[in-house]
């Protein structure tokens, strides 16, 4: 899973980073234009239990990679082509980290977290509208020359030109994350986005929840997106301190969990993943997964060998292997089921894939 941190200058992207990151800094980068890049490990207590029981060689958690992405201004214009000046880094993110200031600055004065919002919000509509109007043009050319078989994708980039004329968001038309006509454009407008609202200390949480109500309504209940808040200063320093200490920092913030595991759980639920173990010698290991996918893919997660010669998976509910205590006593009380190839994969299960190539 990779997210892309974006942001208007100032919003302090590279402290929310290192936040996120527990305490890696996104480093010196050419031109601004490269992103800071930073992998964590998703801490999973279910993995822990399974790698104390089995003691393999190798215990593998899920992996979330972020990416601290430059080239957003928010002086974006209608006319303009915006293609280039975003970065392409942040077309191949699964989803954005949209962070907004919502701290008073030196040099840029007071916050103004609804208009931030907005002003990267259009900068990403005008980079979409300019791709889209790039396509047709090319399309309309090749129908002229006769390639009829090009009329549904130019159909469906007219109705998404027009949503975006309108100052819409992608999200808000399907077809541009779901159709395999448009869906390789990877519209920013069209990413599953989380809006991260950076707040300084002096805010109390009452003051940060009014303004991510205030953006909440402003977007309209649009799909796909999500909201959250912290303190980016005091959780990137929070990041670098033992478990202990840490804890008790986050107590006098009133906050149960740090930003890495919030954030990590809030970014789960926007791109509606779940996790499935693999589990035995030489490895135990979790895996990500859309909610609703079958065991087949699955199986084609973990190896392509697998879904190719699937032929059936034995799976334990997680809890039901906790509560049983070993594989065999799992076995005896019936807890493991020989499911097929159609088998919605459910969190926490815990799958041994049978198969033959």
């Amino acid at each position: 899973m990779k997210l892309g941190i974006i942001g208007l200058p100032g919003c302090g992207k590279s402290t929310l980073f290192k936040a996120l990151t527990g305490g890696i800094d996104p480093g010196d980068r050419k031109g601004h234009q490269e992103p800071g890049l930073g992998v964590v490990k998703v801490d999973d207590s279910r993995l822990d239990f399974l790698g104390r029981y089995y003691k393999p060689k190798k215990v593998t958690p899920v992996h979330v990679e972020y990416a601290d992405i430059a080239g957003i201004t928010g002086e974006g214009k209608s006319g303009k082509s915006l293609g280039d000046r975003i970065p392409a880094h942040a077309r191949q993110v699964d989803a954005l980290v949209h962070s907004v200031r919502y701290f008073d600055s030196f040099s840029l004065g007071p916050a103004d977290p609804l208009k931030d919002y907005f002003l990267v919000e259009e900068e990403l509509i005008l980079s979409d509208l300019a791709s889209v109007e790039k396509r047709m043009e090319r399309i309309e050319k090749d129908l002229k020359r006769g390639k009829k078989e090009l009329s549904e994708e130019f159909d469906l980039l007219k109705e998404a030109q027009a949503l975006l004329e309108a100052g819409k968001p992608l999200r808000l038309f399907p077809p541009a994350f779901e159709s395999e006509k448009l869906r390789g454009f990877a519209f920013l407008s069209a990413k599953p986005e989380l809006v991260l609202i950076n707040a300084g200390d002096d805010k109390s949480p009452a003051e940060v929840g009014t303004i991510v109500q205030e953006i909440r309504s402003g977007t309209e209940n649009q799909p796909r997106m999500s909201f959250d808040w912290l303190y980016a200063d005091a959780e990137a320093e929070i990041a670098l301190l033992s478990p202990e200490d840490a804890r008790e920092f986050l107590e006098d913030l009133s906050l149960e969990h740090g930003a890495k595991e919030r954030i990590v759980r809030t970014s789960f639920e926007l791109l509606n993943l779940i996790v499935f173990f693999t589990a035995g010698d030489p490895e135990v290991r979790a895996w990500p997964l859309q909610r609703g996918q079958t065991a087949l893919k699955a199986a084609g997660t973990v190896h392509s060998d697998m879904e190719r010669g699937f032929i059936r998976a034995e799976v334990t509910a997680f809890e039901d292997f906790r509560e049983a205590g070993s594989p065999a006593a799992a076995h005896k009380a019936g807890k493991v089921r020989l499911e097929g190839r159609d088998y919605l994969v459910q969190d926490g299960d815990i799958i041994l894939f049978r198969f033959n190539i």
